[in-house]
């Protein structure tokens, strides 16, 4: 094809060309003089949004289904890696920048959106007959503005077909200056009214920069993929990808090759993501290993600056590289005491609280509750430093974790003698000889009320933005006491499966009822034929028929008595972005609790409590 001029653009009017693709043509060509229409082309948006976007996004099958009617398989963590990889060797149309931005879900590069929640209901209401009030209230049921851009198109697939590319370039280019909201927003309609229904819901995600594919810890594949593109040492990109993002660091590998990524340095007020545990201390292979107490708390990277003429700026940014200092009342005082002129360090926001039998650590939902200015019970907030960074101007992530925390010690010792608003210390622990000794620290600080512990080998460095292989963790299994509300009748020949399959299990609400968190299967005939007996005992079956959603299609059951009450443990809780039900992932059944009642069961605060912990702690 012959190379499109600027003049060629201009006539495109009268040919009725779609107004978004003139609009990208112009800037690509501003760009790249050189550049054609078949920038434009590549595989359909569609097939990017089935075979890429939908298995990244972790959404669960049913609602795939329901949203979208789409069948679709979650793959596991191996899963989504060969995906991405799969992914960024095809030839699909699409350049390495342009791959990257629809893997981390940012048409931007690493700019901000100039797209809100409020934007994209605005615009909405230019397709749909409905009034805000209407779009408000759906929107606090689904409490996702992509699932209304989905329920607004009529259709399951859009015609005709939009390219990814063609996406992606509109949507880069709707952040240039000087480009009127009533422009933007008729960009983005133009491309809303050729999606279909799947289409539109990652279109409102993309616009938002909020596909949350899950891969700030998983840089190191795009890493490697980078390194090899550029020929560069693939733990060099990691580190620079770390102090910044993947899209500046293949900016810089384009103008000034590997030399380049020396000018990306670890700077204060320039938020990074911490390092964070890979496994259990149950895998630790060398000893000495250091072992310190785990806070139940809010991680945290505390940046200071102080310019030439001593004016200080201070930063607490979250693992998300939010900032929360204005939260937390006299941090900043706090941090202005440490001294030196600059530094980064690493730690947990963490408190205590006063109970019936004394002061006890608070749990990381008192101290959000408190964060969020909930004043039910006071918590007492503290800081625990466990690494440190960077100090006065030297990167020090790449000292051993013994020299680290010899700086940490020098640095912060002194401020142990200060009434500050928040008490700064360095977290606690002591070096232990053997597997034996690891238990011993944890059962001492299990006792003390803290969450358990992290062993960490002293010769260490500090890996940004990555889980590191030598912090291991040990905290106590995570398990609820519920309340068994159906039983699921099994269909499998094995040996030693029962005439159940599964349970249907639920936590008590603050209304006295309870809420369905999931079903437990692989109960084995032991714990079936006990289940049974107290079922038939106590007259626990209603007589109401249930059925019951699974892998292999539906499947009845029986609805029960709340009565039974079974200790079940858990990898996690997944939060339904729809509804906002929580959900068990992966539950076990450990015992039946013939001691406890279904009034002593869980409740889904509880829930609540160990979703936030995973979120923010």
């Amino acid at each position: 094809m012959r190379f499109i001029e600027a003049r060629d653009v201009a006539e495109w009017r009268d040919e009725r060309v779609p107004e978004h693709v003139e609009f990208a043509m112009r800037h690509l060509i501003a760009e790249n003089p050189e550049a054609t229409i078949d920038d434009l082309s590549s595989i359909p948006f569609y097939s990017l949004c089935t075979g890429l976007l939908l298995p990244l996004s972790g959404m669960a099958a049913e609602k795939a289904r329901w949203l979208f009617a789409v069948q679709h398989s979650q793959p596991d963590a191996a899963g989504r890696e060969a995906l991405l990889q799969t992914f960024l060797a095809k030839e699909v149309g699409l350049d390495l920048v342009q791959k990257l931005a629809c893997v981390l879900g940012d048409p931007y590069r690493g700019e901000p959106s100039t797209m809100r929640r409020d934007s994209l209901v605005t615009l909405l209401l230019s397709v749909v007959m409905k009034t805000r009030k209407d779009l408000i209230d759906r929107l606090s049921v689904v409490g996702d503005v992509a699932v209304l851009y989905a329920e607004a198109r009529p259709h399951g697939r859009g015609d005709p077909a939009l390219t990814a590319a063609e996406v992606i370039e509109t949507l880069r280019f709707t952040r240039i200056k000087g480009l009127g909201k009533q422009r933007k927003f008729r960009l983005v309609r133009q491309l809303l009214m050729r999606c279909g229904k799947l289409e539109a819901y990652f279109l409102a995600k993309l616009v938002m920069r909020k596909a949350g594919f899950g891969f700030d810890y998983q840089g190191a594949l795009i890493a490697r993929v980078l390194g090899e593109h550029f020929r560069a040492p693939p733990e060099q990109v990691a580190h620079a990808m770390a102090l910044t993002d993947a899209f500046q660091v293949m900016k810089v590998l384009s103008a000034d090759g590997v030399a380049g990524l020396r000018a990306i340095r670890l700077q204060p007020l320039v938020p990074v993501r911490p390092a964070l545990a890979s496994g259990t201390v149950d895998t630790v292979k060398k000893y000495p290993v250091w072992v310190e107490r785990k806070y139940d708390g809010i991680r945290f990277m505390l940046h200071k600056s102080t310019d030439s003429r001593g004016s200080v700026l201070c930063g607490a940014y979250t693992r998300n590289r939010r900032d929360w200092m204005e939260l937390v009342s006299g941090l900043q005082a706090a941090i202005n005491a440490i001294p030196c002129q600059n530094c980064i360090i690493d730690g947990e926001l963490y408190g205590t609280v006063m109970d019936l039998d004394g002061a006890r650590p608070a749990t990381v939902y008192e101290v959000y509750s408190a964060l969020q200015g909930d004043r039910s019970r006071p918590v007492n907030m503290k800081f625990a430093a466990f690494d440190i960074v960077f100090m006065n101007g030297a990167d020090l992530t790449q000292l051993k974790l013994s020299d680290r925390r010899n700086y940490l010690q020098m640095l912060l010792g002194p401020l142990a003698s200060y009434p500050l608003p928040v008490p700064i210390q360095v977290a606690e622990g002591q070096l232990c000889a053997t597997a034996d000794d690891v238990k011993r620290l944890y059962g001492h600080f299990r006792t003390q009320g803290y969450e358990g512990i992290i062993a960490k080998d002293l010769d260490g460095t500090y890996v940004l933005a990555a889980r590191d292989p030598t912090w291991l963790k040990r905290k106590p299994v995570v398990t609820l006491d519920l309340v068994l509300l159906g039983a699921v009748f099994a269909v499998t020949e094995k040996t030693n499966a029962g005439m159940f399959g599964s349970y249907v299990i639920g936590a008590r609400t603050p209304e006295g009822s309870f809420a369905d968190v999931g079903d437990v299967a692989g109960v084995d005939r032991i714990k079936d034929a006990q289940i049974q007996q107290e079922v038939m005992r106590e007259g626990l079956i209603t007589g109401q028929r249930i059925e019951r959603k699974s892998a292999s299609g539906v499947r009845s059951g029986m609805d029960l008595r709340p009565h039974i009450v079974a200790t079940v443990k858990f990898e996690g809780i997944i939060k339904d972005n729809l509804s906002g039900e929580l959900k068990l992932r992966d539950p076990k059944m450990v015992a039946i609790r013939s001691d406890k009642t279904a009034a002593e069961a869980d409740t889904l605060k509880s829930l609540e409590q160990i979703w936030l912990r995973h979120r923010v702690g």
